[in-house]
C-alpha cells in the first residue's frame, strides 16, 4: 500500500511541529524518518496512524494507495504501530500479547480459536521465538521485548507497518542485531513500512529511502547513498556524518582556503564569492610531504587505530580541527604518532554556497 501526505501542518500550543510537508511513500518500501529530536518526523508518524489529527487545511491530505483516510479512526486505517518502550501487557504471555490484537476483534471479523494459534504459532517463528510463547514479558531481554511487540503489531496484518524509535532503548549491540532482522524481515514480507530513528547509521544501514528533517520540515528525500554522497544543503551534509569545513573564495575560478587551492564548480559560485568546502573524514587526505592535493598544513593530535578505520584528529595552524579516517594499509606507511607535522587536502568536497550544495 503507497502512502502519500500532502500539506501537513500541525501545532501544539502556538509551536509549529509540521510545516507543509509533503511526502509519498512508493508500495512495499521501507522508509526512514530521520532528524533530531523535536524535528516532527514522530507528529507525522502518528498523523498517518490516526492518532492525531492535521491542522484544520482545506489542502492537507493523507491517503493510501491513493485515497483518503482522514475521515478513517486507527481501526478503521490497517495500521500496525510498534512503539519505542514495546506497551506489551505485563500480565499476559508472549502468546496472548500477540494473540491479543485478533481476539478483540468485532465477532464477525475475530478468527476462529484455530485460525488465532496457527497465526500466532507462525508469528512465533518469524521472530525467532518459537519456544518463548509462554514466558512473560519480564522474563524476556529488551531485544525480544521488542520483536514480541512487532509480532503484535504484524497479527492483525496491517497494510501498513509504522515504527517509532523501535530500537532507542536497547543497546548498541542489540540495535546492531535487530536492525539487521528488521532488514530481513521487511525483504520477505515486502509490506510498506516507515520508521523514526535519529540513529544516522541505522537509517542509512536499513531504510530503502530515508527522509531527512529538521525544524518541522523536509530538507531531503533520498536512497542511504543519495542522502549521505549528495547531500542538498549543510544541514544534511552535516547531520549525516562527520564533515571537515573548510571556508574559501572563489579566486580566478579556484576555491582557495588558505594554503588549499580546489577548483570551483563550473557554476553557482562568482567571483569573490565565499563558500564553503564540506569534506567527508574519509575524503581527507593524510600526506607527509605537501602536494598539489595535501597543501595544508596540520598536526596530529590523536590516533585511534581500534576500528575498521585510523581515525587521526589534527589540528591546522590557525587552530581548525579536523578528522581523517585512513583504512588500515594507508595509515601504515605514514606511521603516525601525536604530534606529527602532516599536510592535508580533500580527495572528494562538496561546495556550498548560500547553504546549498552546488
Amino acid at each position: 500500500m503507497s502512502i502519500e501526505v500532502r500539506h501537513i501542518t500541525k501545532t501544539f500550543n502556538q509551536h509549529q511541529a509540521l510545516r507543509d510537508v509533503s511526502l509519498a511513500v512508493p508500495n512495499g518500501e521501507l522508509v526512514a524518518l530521520l532528524g533530531p529530536s523535536g524535528c516532527g518526523k514522530t507528529t507525522l508518524l502518528r498523523i498517518i496512524a490516526g492518532l492525531e489529527e492535521p491542522d484544520a487545511d482545506d489542502s492537507a491530505r493523507v491517503l493510501f494507495d491513493g485515497q483518503d483516510v482522514a475521515e478513517r479512526g486507527v481501526g478503521q486505517r490497517r495500521v500496525g504501530f510498534v512503539f519505542q518502550h514495546y506497551a506489551l501487557f505485563r500480565h499476559m504471555n508472549v502468546f496472548d500479547n500477540i494473540a491479543f490484537g485478533m481476539r478483540v476483534k468485532p465477532w464477525r471479523q475475530r478468527p476462529r480459536r484455530g485460525q488465532i494459534r496457527d497465526k500466532v504459532t507462525h508469528l512465533l517463528e518469524l521472530i525467532q521465538m518459537a519456544d518463548l510463547g509462554r514466558r512473560f514479558p519480564s522474563q524476556l531481554s529488551g531485544g525480544q521485548r521488542q520483536r514480541v511487540a512487532l509480532a503484535r503489531a504484524l497479527a492483525v496484518e496491517p497494510k501498513v507497518l509504522l515504527l517509532d524509535e523501535p530500537f532507542g532503548a536497547l543497546d548498541a549491540k542489540v540495535r546492531a542485531d535487530l536492525r539487521s532482522w528488521l532488514r530481513r524481515l521487511h525483504d520477505e514480507l515486502h509490506m510498506t513500512s516507515l520508521f523514526v530513528t535519529h540513529d544516522q547509521e541505522e537509517a542509512l544501514e536499513v531504510a530503502d529511502r530515508i527522509v531527512v528533517m529538521n525544524d518541522g520540515q523536509v530538507e531531503q528525500v533520498g536512497t542511504p547513498d543519495q542522502v549521505f554522497h549528495q547531500p542538498t544543503n549543510t544541514f544534511v551534509a552535516d547531520f549525516l556524518g562527520k564533515v571537515n569545513l573548510f571556508h574559501a573564495r572563489v579566486e580566478q575560478g579556484k576555491l582557495v582556503a588558505g594554503a588549499l587551492v580546489m577548483d570551483a564548480p563550473a557554476s553557482g559560485a562568482a567571483e569573490g564569492q565565499a563558500a564553503q568546502v564540506l569534506v567527508r573524514p574519509h575524503d581527507l587526505l593524510v600526506a607527509r610531504v605537501a602536494d598539489d592535493t595535501a597543501a595544508l598544513p596540520a598536526k596530529v593530535t590523536r590516533v585511534i587505530s581500534t576500528s575498521s578505520v585510523v581515525r587521526v584528529d589534527l589540528v591546522t595552524t590557525d587552530g581548525q580541527t579536523l578528522q581523517a579516517d585512513l583504512a588500515h594499509e594507508a595509515f601504515a606507511p605514514l606511521a603516525l604518532s601525536v604530534g606529527d607535522a602532516v599536510f592535508v587536502g580533500p580527495r572528494r568536497s562538496h561546495v556550498v554556497v548560500d547553504d546549498y550544495v552546488i
